[in-house]
């Protein structure tokens, strides 16, 4: 019995370890990270890497979990706030702070398959009740849609990409652009 709990004990930590390592590599360097890059990074065999996820996909779901479920929370949150405008700039700039923060969520939904079309749906279906309440309170520009708002969040993640490492002031100068250019005149 105690070698049994021992490797599940062990295979535990193996996983907890190959999770973290693939967090921080896909961090650094995306979704271009080599399985055995992550391996080496925590320590055991690519083998073990592929016992706990059998498919780099597999493993690059876990890595994102978390950021994925933060993602919906935040469009939620944005959804439920009274002042639209305000959703719509959170869901622009938290979005851009995952994508800078995590390198594997922006290649994620840019290269991996129907990932793209999977963020736009989640941006329409997040984004659509906030552009009509925020032009019904005159905050929003008539002739903006959600379409046009997640394909700038989507356009912005290439700056977040072009500007890594020189700080987060660059995109959020670029988003404050773009919201400024969305923004109703009075």
């Amino acid at each position: 019995m105690t070698t049994s709990r021992r490797q599940r004990w062990d295979a535990a930590r193996n996983r907890g370890q190959v999770l973290e390592a693939a967090r921080e590599s896909f961090a650094e360097r995306g979704l271009a990270t080599d399985v055995r890059e992550v391996a080496r990074r925590a320590g055991v065999g690519v083998a073990t890497v592929y016992r706990h996820f059998p498919t780099k996909e597999d493993l690059v779901k876990a890595v994102l979990e978390d950021d994925v479920a933060e993602w919906e929370a935040v469009s939620e949150s944005a959804k439920a706030a009274e002042d639209a405008w305000a959703g719509i700039s959170l869901i622009v700039e938290r979005t851009l702070a995952m994508m800078a923060r995590h390198r594997a969520f922006l290649d994620g939904l840019t290269v991996t398959e129907g990932a793209l079309d999977a963020c736009r749906a989640h941006l329409a279906e997040s984004l659509d009740g906030l552009v009509e309440r925020a032009r019904r309170q005159g905050r929003l520009r008539e002739d903006i849609t959600s379409a046009d708002i997640g394909l700038q969040i989507l356009a912005l993640g290439r700056i977040v990409e072009l500007t890594a490492g020189q700080g987060d002031d660059v995109w959020r100068k670029h988003a404050g652009l773009v919201l400024g250019a969305f923004e109703a005149r009075e």
